[in-house]
């Protein structure tokens, strides 16, 4: 079973933690199931409230009952939120990591701190005529 089929589940009230079988009971990933809640805004209360309990030692079985009895029965899934990652030109990386001394990873780390406009001043600065820039930096 996937965490969407006991977010189904909890919604549904279809099944009891006891319908469940041992390597069903044990697939139930209260962390997995806490961030997929929250990402919808209503439940963000319900989920808090939860993780209070959680923290006390609560068990799957209990944590389920919970839920089950919180829950409205209508079902929406709501998207995952993802963090973008930017990305980055490798001659700008090159430029940034030898002007800071450091290594490409750092130098993404100080591109995304100065971000397009310091950027492309640092560039100016260095001396890279404006054409390149405009490569480099989109």
């Amino acid at each position: 079973m996937t965490p969407f089929d006991y977010l189904k589940i909890l919604h549904t009230k279809q099944k009891n933690w006891e319908d469940f079988n041992d390597e069903e009971k044990k697939a139930f990933n209260v962390f997995i199931i806490n961030k997929a809640l929250s990402m919808n805004p209503m439940y963000l209360d319900i989920v808090n409230t939860v993780q209070r309990y959680i923290n006390g030692g609560l068990a799957q079985k209990e944590v389920f009952n919970l839920y089950k009895s919180m829950l409205p029965n209508k079902f929406k899934f709501f998207k995952w939120i993802k963090g973008e990652k930017p990305s980055y030109n490798q001659d700008l990386l090159l430029i940034v990591a030898n002007y800071f001394e450091c290594s490409t990873e750092h130098a993404k780390g100080y591109a995304s701190y100065l971000g397009k406009k310091g950027t492309k001043q640092l560039l100016t600065t260095i001396g890279i005529q404006e054409t390149e820039i405009k490569k480099m930096i989109k």
